[in-house]
């Protein structure tokens, strides 16, 4: 059966026992309780290929599906919560989660849940090109393209991974309030990583593209196009000299070097993190907090965002949420829980890796927002520093700072880009960097291919973008 027809029978039966499993939830005097289903597939195609002396080995594509299928059951009550899963959707294993999850309260008086919900919000369509429309046979082109352009494209390609990954999920909301929303979300993705043999030692590097697209993106982003942008990049640092230790003004560039501020600022500003106290930005609502011309988004509805929805994981619409205004902190990120605790409304940012695991506070698509320099200006204003192209994983800890990976870069020497530089780290505070951000550019870029956020122990996928910054000083230091 279709994933969609299947999705949609069990959404049938589901929305007329979910009034009785949602009383049954709050029959302890709890007062908000939601039943969330699930129906996912996954979708992955890989060839992993070696030059070898006597040729190119040339293995089969390898595929690897996984379907998840179940309901999370998730009550609330002032301080507490309780929350349970099951891939059994028998009407008797989803009387006894609902048991389990019902919370005893002092007084016994809770609210009581809607005994009729709502009509059904849909959100469900998809496009011609969805993943499920497309044949394996298809996919397996898009990863062979791309091998076999990388290593034509240069005798010392030693190894080429492609990998072709999608994912169409489906989901229903069913609140005590009396909401009833469902909705269709689909992720698609190609990878391409090359190692090259250098003088030294060999290089590896990737290229991507993808997002939350039909597979026609495909022909506009050829593999043949990725295999090409990984192979150069490869080719570029090869012969890369080490950089010296030191401080120096950095210019971050656009696009997917907004992810530190996803990891420097944003996880700071998810209502659970400013709740418990180990946000550096607890009670620093209405402070500056950055330079005047930072202004910082988090955006659930622009379009083609890897973090883009039509409501939460909670039900609770998307919508685009303020942070920080002239340098401003203005807002931060809630779910349900958190915004009623905090006494602030809810932003839209509950988000669940999956019916297994209950809602968290979490960002969907963080924006800086563009300012008024061009890039030529950015460097302008260098003597001596470091333009970094792309930008790797990175950590931050309260009281450690932050710490990211160059996977590569160029000196900027008197304004002019000179030498190429990779397997360095950019280091500092992150009230330090914020306040040292003395340019924006004007062009911003929005990065949605690559973006995964980990967070006690569940995974959901982002988008970030920025124009490009220049950040007075960080510390450079090599590997």
């Amino acid at each position: 059966m279709p994933d969609e027809v299947a999705f949609l029978e069990c959404v049938n039966r589901l929305a007329e026992i979910a009034p009785s499993l949602l009383k049954q939830m709050l029959h302890r005097g709890a007062g908000y309780a939601d039943l969330f289903y699930e129906r996912t597939a996954h979708h992955q195609v890989t060839v992993r290929q070696r030059r070898l002396r006597g040729g190119l080995h040339q293995p089969a594509p390898r595929h690897q599906r996984t379907h998840l299928d179940g309901v999370g059951l998730h009550v609330l009550d002032r301080e507490h919560s309780a929350f349970v899963a099951t891939d059994d959707l028998s009407q008797a294993s989803l009387k006894r989660g609902a048991d389990q999850v019902a919370i005893p309260t002092d007084d016994g008086a809770g609210a009581a849940p809607r005994t009729v919900l709502s009509a059904l919000e849909s959100y469900l369509d998809l496009p011609g090109d969805a993943p499920e429309a497309i044949a394996d046979a298809e996919k397996e082109v898009l990863v062979r393209e791309a091998v076999d352009t990388a290593f034509a494209l240069d005798e010392r390609v030693r190894e080429v991974k492609a990998s072709y990954q999608d994912r169409t999920r489906r989901t229903l909301i069913a609140t005590s309030d009396g909401l009833l929303r469902a909705q269709a979300n689909m992720l698609m993705g190609l990878r391409v990583a090359v190692t090259m043999k250098g003088e030294a030692r060999p290089v590896t590097t990737q290229a991507i593209t993808g997002g939350a697209v039909g597979f026609g993106h495909f022909f506009e982003h050829r593999p043949q196009n990725i295999a090409r942008q990984a192979v150069e990049q490869a080719q570029r640092l090869v012969t890369v000299q080490p950089l010296r230790a030191s401080s120096m003004p950095v210019v971050l560039a656009g696009g997917w070097g907004g992810v530190w501020l996803h990891e420097a600022v944003g996880h700071w500003l998810e209502a659970d993190t400013i709740a418990n106290g180990t946000s550096p930005f607890a009670g620093k609502v209405g402070a500056t907090i950055a330079s005047p011309g930072v202004h910082l988004v988090d955006d659930a509805t622009i379009p083609g965002g890897r973090g883009t929805y039509a409501f939460d994981d909670e039900g609770t619409p998307a919508q685009r949420t303020s942070l920080i205004e002239a340098g401003v902190l203005r807002g931060i990120l809630t779910d349900r829980r958190n915004a009623h605790q905090m006494n602030r409304p809810p932003t839209g940012n509950g988000r669940r890796q999956d019916y297994r695991y209950p809602p968290l506070p979490r960002m969907t698509n963080l924006l800086l927002l563009g300012g008024e320099a061009d890039l030529e200006d950015l460097f302008a204003e260098v003597k001596d520093g470091l333009y970094v192209t792309a930008i790797g994983h990175g950590r931050v800890q309260p009281g450690a700072g932050l710490a990211f990976y160059v996977l590569e870069g160029y000196r900027i020497e008197r304004g002019q880009l000179t030498t190429p530089v990779t397997d360095v780290r950019i280091l500092g505070q992150e009230s330090d960097v914020l306040k040292g951000i003395v340019g924006i550019g004007r062009s911003m870029q929005i990065d949605h291919a690559r973006g995964i956020c980990q967070k006690a122990g569940q995974v959901v996928p982002v988008s970030v973008g920025m124009p490009p910054v220049l950040i007075r000083a960080m510390q450079v230091a090599p590997l």
